[in-house]
């Protein structure tokens, strides 16, 4: 095929400009959601910040009084959702309609194929994936995990101890660890695990790299021929640096497992599993091949590690603004679990306040604060307001955790925020937008959220976490309102200054007795 020339990008580029003007939705007389004014041709493209935009259409969600908001870039219409009552109406109540997914051309670039967020509603694949990934981690499936978790645990805190200056390393050590020994049979023991640098690498690719469905080659596909050095998006250029992370995510555990079961050695986990299933062509596993296998385990290695890790870092910068919230948490630790053993699964009813604890950490600051986006199959009307077949639904999880009619001064980091105002709270609802709505919940939820109580009540069990000082002696305070966050798929604090300590010499003790299996 002969190189595209510069007359031939200018053509393309003067045939869609005309296309766009030809493009535009017939509203059959119903407004469209409101939003800001736009530029023509470009519509919002250049109204929509690179950076924050959860934020960006929140404040549009408030200016204009509306829990839905309208914007395009480059006539593709774009559908914010800001209020969870609305998300509930549009994907619970009409998920047939709503919960598509677009053509992810960027994420396409990169090589994700067969993967369960981002494939079709419609694609065969996709109820066979997720029959079978929810035949592994259903709630009574997801109990035999509970070892796992409670060994990784204490690995995470022994390992802070030892080196607190990683504590970052360390969490994203269990994060990793844990699915993919759940997904893989794997087990991680050292920092240096090539594994933690495979997670790392695709966690960069899914952080570095924009909103899903909404980088500049998803709203032009063609510019995907353009060569890196006038690509305006970058988009082509970060897929030739970053392409290698996610192909060894899809090949390399996969050839470990298989490696492993020619050697009669092969450990017990998701990918093994799915292999027998598919073997046996069991209806669970019917229609699967090796590549869905590798794709669905990549949905598990890179979600599960990113999401946790996202989650833990989050919890690290909230809590350590509040050592009066820390202690109030070890207080009740002491009375349940007492101070000769770490926390196990089974002390998970008896801990509300930890609970409380982990839910503030999913609200404080969303891990996916706009998500991968749906597709509209059809024209639909809600409160009177049209939304445009085609139409790329995101939802805003930032705005449903900051809403401050629901949600009283949201930067708090406020744990007794859901308690009932006869026990002294302000009976504000648990958050649920970070696990998504109707046919696109998180299958891997009770896993997921089993990961991230563990973690936590293991930390605060046995560590203090204190703010960092400068060279002065001072206290570095945060602002989390002003921090920077990172973006893309999943989100985290970019910057976490701490200090972490042993609560006492017999946590230090205890952790270093006690015995990973």
């Amino acid at each position: 095929m002969p190189a595209l020339t510069a007359q031939d990008f200018v053509a393309c580029a003067l045939a869609y400009a005309l296309y766009l003007l030809l493009k535009r939705p017939s509203t059959k007389g119903l407004p469209l959601p409101p939003g800001p004014p736009a530029e023509p041709l470009l519509g919002h493209l250049r109204v929509i910040p690179q950076t924050g935009a959860e934020r960006a259409y929140y404040q549009w969600g408030k200016e204009y009084n509306s829990d839905l908001i309208y914007v395009n870039m480059l006539g593709q219409p774009i559908v914010v959702v800001n209020s969870l009552q609305a998300a509930v109406d549009l994907l619970d109540k009409r998920g047939s309609i709503h919960s598509d997914r677009p053509q992810f051309a960027f994420f396409t670039m990169l090589g994700w194929y067969e993967d369960l967020l981002l494939l079709s509603s419609d694609d065969p694949a996709f109820p066979i994936h997720r029959r079978l990934f929810q035949s592994y981690f259903t709630k009574s499936a997801a109990s035999r995990f509970g070892a796992t978790q409670m060994n990784e645990a204490c690995k995470l805190v022994k390992g802070i101890i030892e080196n607190p200056e990683r504590c970052q390393e360390c969490l994203r050590r269990f994060a990793t660890a844990i699915i993919l020994q759940l997904a893989t049979g794997h087990e991680i023991k050292t920092l240096d695990d090539i594994y933690l640098k495979i997670a790392a690498d695709v966690g960069t690719t899914m952080t570095g790299g924009g909103t899903p469905g909404a980088t500049g080659v998803d709203i032009c596909p063609w510019l995907r021929f353009l060569p890196s050095w006038c690509d305006p998006t970058g988009s082509t250029g970060f897929v030739r640096k970053w392409r290698f992370a996610v192909t060894n995510m899809y090949d390399m555990p996969y050839a470990r497992v298989k490696a492993d079961i020619e050697a009669g050695t092969a450990q017990p986990s998701f990918m093994l599993s799915a292999l027998k299933e598919m073997e046996a062509q069991s209806e669970c596993a019917k229609e699967m091949t090796e590549e869905r296998i590798k794709g669905l385990c990549a949905t598990a290695y890179a979600a599960g590690a990113d999401t946790t890790f996202d989650t833990l870092t989050t919890f690290v910068f909230g809590i350590v603004n509040y050592p009066e919230l820390q202690a109030r948490a070890r207080a009740e630790l002491d009375k349940v679990v007492g101070p000769d053993r770490l926390p196990e699964l089974s002390d998970r009813p008896g801990l509300p306040y930890v609970e409380r604890v982990m839910y503030e950490t999913f609200r404080f600051w969303p891990v996916t604060p706009l998500g991968p986006p749906h597709k509209s199959t059809k024209e639909d009307v809600y409160n009177g307001m049209f939304i445009p077949k085609g139409s790329l639904l995101f939802f805003n999880a930032f705005a449903m955790t900051h809403d401050e009619s629901i949600c009283a001064d949201p930067w708090r980091f406020d744990p007794d925020r859901y308690l009932s105002r006869e026990e002294g709270g302000r009976g504000e609802p648990f958050p649920s937008a970070q696990f998504g709505f109707g046919r696109r919940v998180c299958p891997g939820r009770v896993v997921g959220e089993a990961n991230v109580f563990i973690a936590i009540a293991t930390m605060l069990h046995v560590l203090t976490l204190r703010k960092a000082k400068d060279d002065a002696g001072n206290e570095i305070t945060v602002d989390p309102e002003t921090a920077k966050y990172t973006t893309g798929l999943t989100s985290h604090p970019e910057t976490v200054l701490c200090d972490i300590v042993p609560t006492s010499e017999n946590a230090k003790r205890l952790v270093a007795a006690y015995q990973t299996e």
